[in-house]
């Protein structure tokens, strides 16, 4: 019986695996955010020993990041890369290889945590707890984006997993390894599972120590050595990142929103439909353990101004397993009375609502990469015999550009940020890939003249009185821009 359960579970592990690589395949590019460990496994791979070439040296980032994430992912899907080049496939193929690695890790994770689930509120549960991920588009969407957040998100769940399993000391290793290396702040999240299991007593002081200190000082002292030869200094990545959003509380720089943000934008955005059905599930006193510091995560981190929904990542998987226990309480007593029958429709109605929401923000996200596919555009349009020297400027780079994007060896490409248009270096480039300014691109009317325009998303609007009733409008983002003939070399 139980081989018969682990077939019929094989679809949903399926499932999880093509709506991950449908999220790779349609977004092939990434944002600036995602810079530094996608640039970093790029270095990995192809300048290897070449320390010197690696991107962080020129781009370090507001503040510095782990390499250990970056190595783990090369290592990971270096046999796959291996194979790509003999082929002598374009380097893009490999940016894909790359994320969907890293999805496949948040994806076996996920499956780990199913698993469990199975275990203890049983397979209706489990299924609609893999059903109700696959259908939300924010989880899909950042499982295969190479951010911190994503990085911490599988070390994460399987930490989760095991203090659901009372397996303390994978727990307590686990979510050292996480804290110290990839993103401190979960010491909220985990730490109040801890407290949880300190107080009901079911771990004891003395056995948190014997496994906390030995994980403590391994975790810690992997990330100071990898990280200090990586940046050429001694560091603790995560401390400094600590340090920069907690003390000195200068993420509000980019950005601040009010308290209640989470609660009423970013979680409902997240869970869809999903987010009605987690009150029904509260009825199971196991649920409402689970939540408590889920919740209190939220609550607590809600403190910081600079919010944004990649923060909060870890619990959306949480919440979708309290829907999934509220949606089995409906379907399991499908043959009751015919309230429950409407309700078992509802159930299956918010998990196609779900889907089609995600494939409408999946549509839309597929168009908001301009740098990206100018770059695209830059190597369909020219030659590869021809010389080419092309700067990238900011805006290009925050939105799809990459080392992964570089396909021809004889070109020289260009992400200096000191550029400005009047400036007689300008004449150096035989190509620019810029925002779509017009007053930028008229300072550069005597120098170059435009080859390609790239249209990027703009905004969506709703019909009821045409088919789709949903539009997605675009307009210019990106303008790729060539040297004119006349234009000669900045004179010395």
């Amino acid at each position: 019986m139980a081989e018969k359960r682990n077939v019929l579970g094989l679809p949903l592990l399926f499932l999880l695996i093509i709506v991950a690589l449908a999220h790779v395949l349609i977004c092939p590019f990434t944002k600036v955010e995602e810079s530094f460990n996608l640039q970093a496994t790029h270095d990995i791979l192809y300048h290897r020993f070449n320390f010197d070439k690696y991107d962080h040296h020129d781009f370090p980032g507001v503040v510095p990041r782990t390499f250990l994430g970056p190595l783990f992912l090369s290592m990971l899907c270096s046999p796959v890369v291996f194979l790509s080049s003999l082929l002598d496939a374009p380097k893009l193929y490999t940016q894909l290889i790359v994320r969907a690695s890293l999805g496949v890790c948040v994806i076996g994770s996920l499956w780990h945590m199913k698993r469990e689930v199975r275990r203890q509120f049983g397979s209706t549960v489990a299924g609609l707890f893999c059903l109700t991920c696959a259908s939300q588009f924010h989880l899909m969407f950042y499982s295969t984006r190479t951010l911190p957040n994503v990085f911490a998100l599988p070390l994460v769940l399987l930490a989760f997993t095991s203090w659901m399993a009372q397996k303390h000391s994978q727990f307590i290793s686990l979510s050292a390894l996480v804290i110290i290396v990839f993103r401190t702040e979960l010491c909220i999240f985990l730490g109040l599972m801890l407290l949880i299991s300190l107080m009901s007593r079911r771990l004891g002081l003395l056995q948190l120590l014997y496994y906390a200190v030995p994980a403590g000082i391994l975790s810690l002292a992997a990330t100071v050595s990898v990280d200090t030869f990586f940046w050429r200094k001694f560091l603790w990545p995560e401390g400094q990142v600590l340090w920069y959003n907690t003390v000195l509380n200068k993420s509000s720089n980019w950005g601040t929103s009010p308290f209640l943000w989470y609660f009423y934008s970013a979680v409902p955005r997240a869970l869809g439909c999903t987010l009605f059905f987690i009150p029904l599930g509260l009825f199971d006193r196991r649920i409402r353990l689970l939540l408590l510091p889920t919740m209190g995560f939220i609550v607590i981190y809600s403190l910081l101004p600079h919010k944004e929904m990649r923060f909060i990542l870890y619990t959306f998987p949480v919440l979708s397993l309290a829907a999934a226990r509220g949606c089995s309480f409906i379907l399991c007593n499908y043959q009751k009375s015919w309230m429950y029958k409407l309700g078992s429709a509802v159930v299956v109605g918010q998990l196609l609502t779900n889907a089609a929401y995600s494939s409408i923000c999946l549509y839309v996200s597929h168009h908001n990469y301009p740098g990206g596919r100018g770059m695209q555009e830059l190597h369909r349009l020219l030659p590869g015999t021809e010389d080419v020297f092309v700067h990238i400027d900011t805006y290009a780079a925050e939105t799809g550009v990459s080392r992964f994007l570089e396909q021809n060896r004889n070109w020289r490409y260009d992400k200096r940020e000191d550029l400005t248009f009047t400036n007689p270096d300008i004449r150096m480039y035989s190509h620019l890939l810029m925002e779509a300014n017009i007053p930028k691109v008229h300072l550069l009317q005597d120098t170059h003249v435009p080859l390609a325009f790239i249209e990027g998303y703009s905004n969506i609007t709703f019909n009821m009185f045409q088919f789709p009733p949903v539009r997605v409008n675009l307009d210019t983002k990106c303008v790729l821009m060539q040297k004119k003939m006349d234009a000669g070399q900045p004179k010395e």
